[in-house]
C-alpha cells in the first residue's frame, strides 16, 4: 500500500500520530504563517483537513490529548499579548 505525499516544514515538530495509531496529525501548509493541521486517516490512507486557521501566526509544535480528541498547540505573532494561565488544583 503505499503513503500519499506529506510535505511538512523542518522548522520545529509538525507531525504525531493519535494515541490508538490509527492517524498521523500534520501541520502543513505554504508558509510557516499558514500552516493548518491534517489528519492521515491509515486505514484509509487518505488526508483530509482538519483546520482552516484564518489568522497568521508562526506554529512550532503541538501536541494529541491522551485521549485524542483535542489538538493542544502555540501559536507566535508578533505585538500579541502575553497571558498567564495559573491552574489550581481543588
Amino acid at each position: 500500500m503505499k503513503l500519499p505525499q506529506i510535505t511538512v516544514r523542518r522548522e520545529g515538530e509538525r507531525a504525531r500520530f493519535l494515541p490508538d495509531g490509527s492517524g498521523l496529525v500534520y501541520m502543513q501548509g505554504e508558509s510557516l504563517g499558514a500552516q493548518d493541521f491534517w489528519l492521515l486517516d491509515l486505514s484509509a490512507m487518505r488526508s483530509r483537513r482538519l483546520t482552516q486557521l484564518s489568522d497568521p501566526a508562526v506554529m512550532r509544535t503541538f501536541d494529541i490529548a491522551p485521549d485524542g480528541s483535542q489538538i493542544v498547540f502555540d501559536r507566535l505573532r508578533q505585538e500579541s499579548h502575553v497571558l498567564l494561565i495559573d491552574r489550581f488544583a481543588n
